[in-house]
Parts: C-alpha cells; structure tokens; sequence
C-alpha cells in the first residue's frame, strides 16, 4: 500500500478515535458477543430471538446457493480448517484480521443470532453486541442483498451448516485502529448499495448478472481500484487493483486493458472451470472464488453474471500496451542443456533460463507452449504473462496453483521457501519470472528480489 494510503488511514482512524473517546470502551476485536442483555441498545431495541422453527427445505437450499455465491467460505475457513470455523489471517497495514466462526455453535459462533441480528451483520457490518465489523467482511457489497434472500441464508448458515466449537484467535490491531467505532468514520466515506427488491431468482438476465456481480459476488471489491480513503473509486468499476500480494485484473470491457476480447461463453468458462486455453487460468483469490463459488452457480447465472461484465464500461490502463492474452509466441531456440546434472542443495544462484529449464520445462515446455491438452497451459497467449503487471505471475511462482472446478484438479508446485520441490530465492524467483515475461510475455517488467520478498509476506497465513 502506498505510504500515502496509509496516512489517510491513519488520519481516518485517528478522527475515529476521537469519536470513540466520547462514546466508547475499546474492545479487543473479535471477543465473543456479550450476552443480549449488556449489549448496546442498538443491538437490542427490537427484542428478537434466534429462530427455532425448522425452515423449509426449499428456502435452506436457496440459502446454500446465495452463500455459495457471496463466497462465504473462502474468508470464514482457514486453510486446513472446517468450513466456516473462521482462522483465515487477512493482512492489512495495521496488522492481521483473523476472520470469525461462524457456524451455528451458541458459544464459539453465531448461533445466538437472531435474523435480525444476522442482517445488521451482512448488509451494515454490525456485530450481535453493536460493535462495527471490519471491511475485510465485504458488508458494503452485501448491502444490496434482498430482505428474501438474507433470510434464506440465515436458515440456512442455522440449520444447515454443522456447528464447530471453536474460537479462532482474536484480531488484535494496532492503535488506533484496534477501535472498533473508528470504523463508523469509514462507513461515512464508503457508503453503501440499496438493497435489490422483490425476488431476485425472477430477474430478467441483466439484472442479474448486475446483482450477482454487485452484491453476491461483490466482484468490486477485488477488482475495483480503491481511493485514499480505501473505498472503491465509483467511476474506475473493475479497473483492476492490487490485492494481498496479487492483481485482481481489469475486467472490464476495455479490449487493451480488459477482457472486451473475451466471448460470454469464455468467461462462462473460465468461471466453471477456472481455465480458457489460449486466454487465461485462475489462481490465489481467484482460484478459489472458482472453486468454492462460480464453478457451483447454474448456468443461467454464470451466462447473466458473464453478460453484465462484458458490458461494464472500459477503462484504459496505461501501464497496458495490448491485449494481455495477445503476446508471445513459443520459443525456438537450441537446447540450452548440457547433461550435467544440477544437485538439489546446490547453493549458487541460477539465471533465468537454466531455472526455467531445472523447474518449468518439465511441464510448459522448454518452448513454453504447455501440454497438448492444456492441463499446464501455454506461457503465451496467456494473460497472467502477459499482463503489465508481474504480480499474478510472482505469486503463482511461489504459492503454487491448487484447483479444483468442473471436475478437474489443477495443481503446480510453489517454490517458495516452504517448497517440496525447488525452493527458490528472491533473487532466483525474480529472474524467472523476467524471463518468463521477456521471452513469452508483454517484457521484461525488472522485478527485483525485494518486491519478491514483499510479495512473499503476502502468502497465506494460519493462526
């Protein structure tokens, strides 16, 4: 984040804390709820109580289905953890938010919600004791949410989803944003989206995608650049932004900067199956928004969500020369190998090729064209390479790509310092990828094994 990000932050947090001084007791983050009866009138002025009636199966099920498209998973479930036990560490500038359980558990997670307090929670961001949620929680996209379909997912995360006594840590952030009321300062600036009407499972297909896309999926919120007070810039929609290490990408209509080249049955596709040979491959976030979200929707939903995107007005990125998917072409050069085997513990750094042909040859080719059926794709034609933005490309070569969408497992080898394959230096890891880029991408972008050791900070993290 730019330094004068967080300077803003900080000014935003400290006129917060001003507020906070004259209305309330710091907390520490993500403490269990208190019992009804000592939480602030705001949580408590319509006295309500968890639903005990068992809901239909109809609605359980469209509650499933709208959780699977806000993607709930993916931030309530650390990895290796039960699915929706909360653990998940989130990196920001004044330190990590440890997402929440919350399964039904009456103790450890939100089973001692009512469905009102469900709702303040998912389209306000407040918690069952009043206190303000962090925007790690996409509350602001989930504002535009129907009354019918909150209530369908409050069912079901109440009778659907197993109950996981556990706690995760607390989220305990530095002063002064450790203040939870600061974030009303916050909410001030970002706003928030009016919620749809009527039933959203009757919407003609542009509506839609436009709800899929803005409120469920909250595609925005990853894609859409951000301004110095951290909200999303209104007139740049999924202009492409930085994200945890990684660049959620201009997906717009832009046909240089975005993906106005791409058909509806292309990102249909890439949506199902988190691959389009010849286009581009999912991976980090986006990988798992595949896995655990879009590659469940129907097909009448992916078409309508596709369709709304293709249409978004184009921004101009001028970092980008070209379509990214358009660049390179497969390598025709000698052999470079000598038949002198490399050991393993071998210490002295190698350059870009000869770490090419040691860790990637294998399986994208020492041509660079991929398998013939595109399990490893090409490194041209491809838009992560060919992108003016090498972040995608760094972050893959250390985490790895581990996916599973429609019916197929994709999987690749990280190589950071954690590798059971090839651990690669900062040093060694921006060589590669210079090369990578230089020989089958938009050039050489001349990253430097710092900005790799600041990505590499980025990688997820476990309590």
């Amino acid at each position: 984040m730019p330094d004068v990000k967080r300077k803003i932050l900080w000014s935003v947090l400290v006129t917060g804390t001003a507020l906070a001084s004259l209305s309330a007791t710091p907390v520490r983050a993500d403490e269990p709820s208190p019992p009804s009866s000592s939480a602030p009138a705001l949580a408590t002025a319509t006295p309500s109580v968890p639903a005990s009636a068992e809901p239909s199966a109809e609605l359980t099920a469209r509650g499933e289905y709208i959780a699977t498209a806000g993607d709930c998973v993916a931030c309530h479930t650390a990895p290796g953890g039960k699915p929706f036990a909360g653990g998940l560490r989130i990196t920001t500038p004044m330190g990590d938010v440890v997402s929440t359980n919350i399964t039904p558990d009456p103790d450890h997670g939100i089973g001692k919600y009512t469905e009102e307090d469900f709702e303040k929670a998912v389209r306000h961001g407040l918690r069952r004791d009043g206190s303000r949620l962090y925007p790690a929680m996409p509350y602001v996209s989930y504002s535009g949410m129907t009354d019918d379909d909150v209530k369908a997912m409050y069912a079901w995360f109440m009778h659907g989803v197993k109950p996981v006594a556990v706690t995760p840590p607390v989220t305990e952030l530095n002063f002064p944003a450790n203040l939870r009321i600061t974030m009303a300062v916050w909410n001030l600036v970002a706003g928030s989206v009016t919620p749809e009407t009527g039933d959203s499972a009757t919407y003609d297909k542009m509506r839609r995608g436009r709800y899929l896309a803005n409120a469920l999926a909250h595609c925005g919120t990853c894609h859409t650049p951000r301004n110095m007070m951290l909200s999303e810039k209104e007139d740049s929609f999924l202009a492409g932004a930085p994200l945890l290490g990684w660049y959620a990408p201009n997906i717009t209509s832009s046909k240089t900067s975005g993906i106005g080249n791409w058909s509806e049955d292309n990102l249909v596709t890439y949506l199902k199956t988190g691959h389009v040979a010849g286009l581009s491959q999912a991976a980090g976030p986006m990988g798992e928004a595949v896995e655990h979200s879009t590659s469940h929707l129907t097909d009448d939903d992916l078409h309508a969500l596709a369709a709304y995107i293709l249409q978004v007005p184009a921004k101009e990125d001028e970092a980008e020369h070209g379509p990214r998917e358009g660049f390179g072409q497969a390598l025709d050069v000698p052999d470079i190998r000598s038949g002198e085997l490399t050991r393993i513990d071998r210490l002295d750094e190698m350059s870009g090729p000869h770490i090419y042909d040691a860790n990637c040859a294998a399986c994208h080719g020492g041509n660079g064209a991929g398998t013939s059926d595109h399990y490893a794709p090409s490194l041209f034609h491809n838009s992560v390479v060919g992108s003016a933005h090498p972040d995608d490309l760094i972050m893959t070569v250390l985490n790895g790509v581990d996916r599973t969408a429609g019916g197929l497992h994709a999987y690749m080898p990280g190589f950071d310092h954690g590798s059971d394959v090839q651990r690669l230096s900062n040093t060694e890891v921006a060589a590669l990828v210079n090369y990578v880029t230089a020989t089958f991408g938009s050039g050489d972008h001349g990253v430097t094994a710092d900005q790799v050791e600041k990505m590499r900070k980025q990688l997820p993290k476990t309590p």
